[in-house]
């Protein structure tokens, strides 16, 4: 059951690492150690790959090609950890290079249900290569054009997403914690509704193993 579970994940992700399963599958004492296990015992019957991508940092896992932008796919599985983990909130909803008809593409769009409010909550998540781009964070402008377009009850956005009460919170990750407070002063100058959190990505792997 937990090799399901294990597959599954990697399925809906492309990629793990040994530290985002252990903190999803396996958060007990000896966790890190039979996650390393069960691993290889996947590894070993073809039913996953693995590399890693220097001598410090957590073998990886996927299946069929190897992921583009494996760096960028692995902040956005520490993204889909978090949401798993997150308190009050269950995730129901992940998926990936969404909205393409309304002129985006999110890098994840997912949804919880917060059992409190008996209510679903919709995210667009966004990273920020920070780290290797000096570009400027345009996407705070692209979601205050999109709420100004589709932030009314009977939009095609709302329909897209089923009607939610609220239109989605904007999550943006970057890779840089020195980019995070521009990207919160940009945030500040949103004239729309659109509420945006901003977090490194540091910040996202503590909240992940708390």
């Amino acid at each position: 059951m937990r090799d399901k579970s294990i597959l599954d994940l990697i399925d809906t992700c492309g990629v793990m690492d040994t530290d985002q399963l252990t903190q999803l599958l396996f958060r007990f004492p000896s966790g890190k150690r039979k996650c390393q296990q069960r691993m290889k015992a996947l590894h070993d019957r073809k039913q996953v790959k693995r590399t890693r991508l220097s001598l410090d940092t957590p073998t990886i896992y996927y299946q069929g090609k190897f992921p583009g932008q494996i760096h960028h796919s692995l902040a956005l599985s520490w993204v889909y950890v978090w949401m798993m983990r997150k308190q009050g909130e269950k995730l129901q909803t992940w998926e990936t290079e969404q909205l393409k008809e309304f002129g985006l593409r999110t890098d994840a769009l997912c949804s919880t249900y917060i059992p409190m409010l008996k209510e679903s909550r919709w995210y667009c998540v966004e990273l920020d290569r920070g780290s290797v781009s000096r570009h400027r964070f345009d996407k705070v402008d692209i979601y205050d054009n999109l709420y100004l377009k589709e932030g009314f009850a009977d939009s095609k956005l709302m329909q897209r997403l089923d009607h939610p009460q609220r239109f989605p919170r904007i999550i943006i990750i970057t890779d840089s914690q020195k980019r995070v407070p521009k990207i919160q002063e940009h945030t500040t100058k949103s004239k729309t509704k659109v509420k945006y959190e901003v977090f490194s990505l540091d910040q996202i792997r503590s909240l992940s193993r708390s």
